[in-house]
């Protein structure tokens, strides 16, 4: 049977001499399907796979745009910092201990003899307080593909120049707010963004195949 191979013609339209594509967000939250598939783990990545950009330890590919991002944030005025990037399984853990440690709380009955409110027991579950945090093994830090911004005192709040300029720009780069941690909200956290990948829809857009091609391929 004769092998017949169909051209893919690839158009990229709309752009001037020297431009380049226009990148969005291939998501609305960290990616982290591929690194799954390639049998890495939450919290224990490959330092091969990782690298360090002006202080912060990420994934490489998230690495590669947040150091564009920042770059272009500098261009602007911006001086983009971070609080936090990558976090161990171990650095995880304790920070989901501080923030949502074991509490005791006893537990009374009514003893059959006296009459008496005694107790009987205690119930130890987790109580957490102040912004959410995820278990270890569940944060997207732990990819490496979350970054905690801040200014030069403190992290993002929902009123600096820095949280206006990544509201604008940073989907440029394939970096995302994601909806739980938008400002308004009881889980606001205007200083988490993650890298959910990037895909140039110009490309996307403008795959087309020769329609006469269709029937040698059938």
């Amino acid at each position: 049977m004769p092998i017949v191979f169909a051209l893919l013609v690839v158009l990229v339209a709309g752009l001037g001499p020297g431009e380049e594509p226009e990148y969005v967000p291939a998501g609305t939250e960290a990616y982290s399907l591929d690194l799954e598939l390639d049998g890495y783990s939450n919290g224990k990545m490959d330092p091969d796979r990782m690298m360090t950009v002006r202080g912060c330890t990420l994934e490489r590919d998230a690495a590669y745009l947040f150091s564009l991002m920042v770059d272009a944030a500098q261009a602007d005025g911006i001086d983009l910092r971070q609080e936090d990037c990558y976090r161990t399984y171990k650095e995880q853990a304790r920070a989901y201990d501080r923030r949502c440690p074991y509490v005791e709380t006893p537990i009374f009955g009514v003893d059959a003899v006296t009459g008496e409110q005694v107790q009987t027991g205690t119930h130890r579950a987790r109580e957490c307080t102040g912004p959410p945090v995820a278990p270890a093994g569940a944060s997207n830090h732990g990819w490496g593909r979350a970054v905690d911004f801040a200014t030069r005192h403190r992290v993002l709040s929902c009123y600096d120049d820095e949280f206006h300029w990544m509201r604008n720009n940073a989907h440029r780069f394939g970096w995302v707010h994601p909806a739980w941690a938008e400002c308004g909200k009881a889980t606001q956290e205007p200083w988490h963004w993650e890298f959910a990948g990037v895909t140039d829809p110009t490309l996307v857009e403008y795959v087309k195949i020769d329609p006469r091609l269709i029937p040698a391929l059938e």
